[in-house]
């Protein structure tokens, strides 16, 4: 008598996009979470309690932080970044990678800005900062730029032996930016997490929409 042969269950591998859709639909949910509370225009206790915490022990060298990161972070700086990044990889022949550098960093910026309009959070007035800045707080756009170039970066870098560098070094420099924020008193707690969150939110559906299409 003969057995039928046993047939091991296949495994069943999910399509590349489904990763980083993923990646995008958690911090999505939590930008507009924290935007219901901004609508309910009070304020946000823990908002408030930080940034006094953070003002009472802001230095003199925690305020120089502050002035070196507003300036890395700022549009004179990321705006000529945000070009040359795509144009260096266009240089080098990954148009793909330069499609998803470029779409995935204006397409941060611009949603940073139609949430600023749709929000219209003031900026915080604690205390006096000796920073200029003007427009509206939530989300933070250094926050946003610093998460998105970050996000693109470790992408970009995920297949090489410097993943972890990159991965690395781009979680401390988002995060030192959205402290900076606080530091100069410009922007809320909220605004800045909302700011990285927008970022990452951006970057990876990007990812998302051109793997579904191959283009990456």
């Amino acid at each position: 008598m003969m057995t039928a042969p046993v047939q091991t269950p296949r495994t069943v591998k999910r399509p590349l996009w489904v990763w980083p859709i993923a990646a995008s639909a958690v911090p999505a949910a939590g930008v507009l979470g924290l935007g219901s509370e901004v609508l309910e225009r009070q304020p946000i206790t823990p908002d408030i309690g930080a940034m006094a915490w953070l003002h009472a022990h802001t230095g003199a060298g925690l305020q120089l932080f502050g002035h070196v990161m507003n300036a890395v972070g700022g549009p004179w700086v990321t705006t000529p970044l945000f070009i040359l990044l795509p144009l260096l990889l266009g240089f080098r022949r990954r148009w793909h990678l330069a499609l998803f550098a470029g779409v995935g960093l204006w397409l941060a910026e611009a949603t940073q800005w139609l949430l600023k309009l749709a929000y219209g959070r003031p900026r915080p007035d604690l205390w006096p900062s000796d920073v200029y800045v003007s427009g509206l707080s939530f989300p933070s756009g250094h926050a946003t730029a610093a998460a998105a170039l970050a996000a693109v970066l470790i992408v970009l870098a995920w297949r090489s032996r410097w993943r972890w560098v990159v991965l690395g070094a781009g979680v401390v420099y988002a995060a030192l930016m959205g402290l900076s924020r606080v530091v100069l008193g410009v922007h809320y707690p909220t605004d800045v997490l909302a700011g990285a969150l927008t970022g990452l939110t951006c970057v990876m559906a990007t990812l998302a929409v051109l793997l579904f299409l191959r283009r990456v």
